[in-house]
């Protein structure tokens, strides 16, 4: 009974009134570890489950401690590799000091002065403009050579041309001129004894209307810094379109379609130039005569038509141009 009060009352070792020392801590160490056999093992798991807090916070604690010492171990291997590696090795310092030691060099000399700036020859490429023409086409005669009684009156025209100088001694050219000529007719035209006037016009003049374009190759040869004359030969193509007539008989009146005509011409001219205003602005003259091939078209066969009294009538050919001789004066600008 006495043995029993002196064991419940000996201080609890964990208790606020205790003060752990070595021993003690050596005896709670050897408390917890785990003795051989079943019995040892018993025991570490109850010491485990039943052990105090405040144990736990000191293991926590030198936990803790021992985390921050391997961090600034880790910081000063850092540091300690990043100043090995700003050190200036020997080859440097000794590459540095004989540089050092040189004399300075003399100054670089200054640049040369820019070149001048030079404006690329002024040259004569490629001119275009206008022309008034005096256009004259030559026939009076059908493709079979029989007379017509009809010819064309010589016409004013309008045209444009274009002009590129390959060399300075050669330069092709593209023309077309357009005109409107009136029909001069005797009596007895187109084989109609009546008189034949222009429809819907009944006092005016049947007409035709010409159309030529083509290029031309052409030798140039310079008169100075201004002007220039050349000769020229080329190819081009011409087109005569016959507007409606009216025929006039006792009978009563009565209309012959349009009919039409198609050449290939050969021109040969010779032409001059001056400068107006220099690298600017071009007048020009030139003179051209043309060889019209071919047998034309409809226009140049006899046709039919039909009176005011539905009878059919026969129309006679219009006259087969043979040759063209056409004047320019033209202006140009000068690109």
């Amino acid at each position: 009974m006495g043995f029993a009060r002196m064991k419940t009352s000996l201080p609890d070792p964990a208790g606020p009134c205790h003060r752990p020392g070595k021993s003690t801590s050596a005896a709670a160490e050897r408390a917890r570890r785990p003795r051989g056999g079943r019995r040892g093992r018993e025991r570490s798991w109850r010491l485990g489950h039943t052990q105090k807090p405040a144990t736990r916070a000191g293991m926590r604690t030198a936990r803790a401690r021992v985390g921050r010492g391997t961090a600034a171990c880790a910081v000063a291997l850092a540091c300690a590799s990043t100043a090995h590696a700003e050190e200036p090795s020997s080859t440097a310092t000794s590459k540095d000091a004989a540089s050092a030691e040189q004399p300075p060099g003399p100054p670089r000399p200054p640049l040369p002065p820019a070149p001048p700036r030079t404006r690329l020859p002024w040259a004569r490429h490629i001119e275009v403009g206008a022309d008034i023409a005096l256009v004259n086409r030559f026939g009076s005669s059908d493709a079979a050579g029989q007379p017509t009684g009809i010819r064309l009156k010589p016409a004013i025209g309008v045209g444009a041309h274009a002009r590129w100088q390959i060399f300075d001694y050669l330069r092709f050219s593209a023309f077309f001129v357009h005109a409107k000529h009136e029909l001069s007719l005797q009596a007895g035209a187109l084989a109609q004894p009546g008189p034949i006037t222009a429809e819907p016009r009944e006092d005016g003049a049947p007409a035709v209307r010409t159309l030529a374009l083509g290029a031309r190759l052409a030798p140039t040869l310079p008169l100075g810094e201004r002007a220039r004359s050349w000769l020229s030969v080329g190819v081009g193509y011409d087109r005569f379109d016959f507007n409606r007539m009216r025929v006039s008989d006792p009978g009563g009146e009565f209309t012959i379609r349009e009919r039409g005509a198609s050449y290939v011409e050969i021109p040969l001219g010779l032409g001059v130039s001056f400068d107006i205003i220099r690298r600017w602005l071009t007048i020009e003259l030139e003179t051209s005569g043309a060889f019209l091939l071919g047998r034309g078209g409809d226009a140049t066969r006899e046709g039919q038509a039909i009176d005011a009294q539905g009878r059919r009538r026969n129309v006679g050919a219009l006259p087969q141009a043979r040759g063209s001789f056409v004047q320019t004066l033209g202006l140009s600008l000068v690109l």
